[in-house]
């Protein structure tokens, strides 16, 4: 599986519209995103892996992610509910994702590569972007 551009912005911006600091499996499924679907394990999992999710509280001693989700030898997949939060990279990630222009860029020449590289281009074309309409060189 590789990453989508589409999904994992529904997923950023779902965790950034959160009402709460934190959110959670359950919040994140009534907004749209059922976890029992293989696309929220692989995106969750990159997030995580690449620093932009984390657990913001106790973590049960089941969890063998991080984030809640325990994985047994069968297969089995099993979501604990606990507080999952947007650290400040995963927030400014969520925010440039927001950009029409970010968004066509990804989709447009990187379907399929890895988070962490879709994250570099997204802050580049962000900061381009800006100092196009701002004249703002950051």
């Amino acid at each position: 599986m590789k990453p989508d551009p589409d999904y994992l912005k529904q997923l950023l911006t779902t965790f950034q519209s959160a009402p709460n600091p934190t959110t959670d499996i359950q919040e994140l499924k009534d907004a749209g995103l059922p976890f029992d679907d293989p696309r929220f394990e692989f995106h969750m999992m990159q997030l995580k892996d690449d620093g932009f999710v984390e657990c913001a509280g106790e973590r049960p001693i089941t969890d063998q992610t991080g984030i809640g989700l325990s994985k047994s030898a069968d297969g089995h997949l099993e979501w604990s509910v606990i507080p999952l939060r947007l650290t400040a990279t995963g927030n400014k990630f969520a925010e440039v994702m927001g950009n029409n222009e970010v968004l066509r860029t990804l989709k447009k020449g990187l379907v399929g590569a890895s988070i962490s590289v879709m994250y570099d281009v997204a802050i580049a074309k962000f900061k381009t972007e800006l100092a196009k309409h701002t004249g703002l060189q950051l």
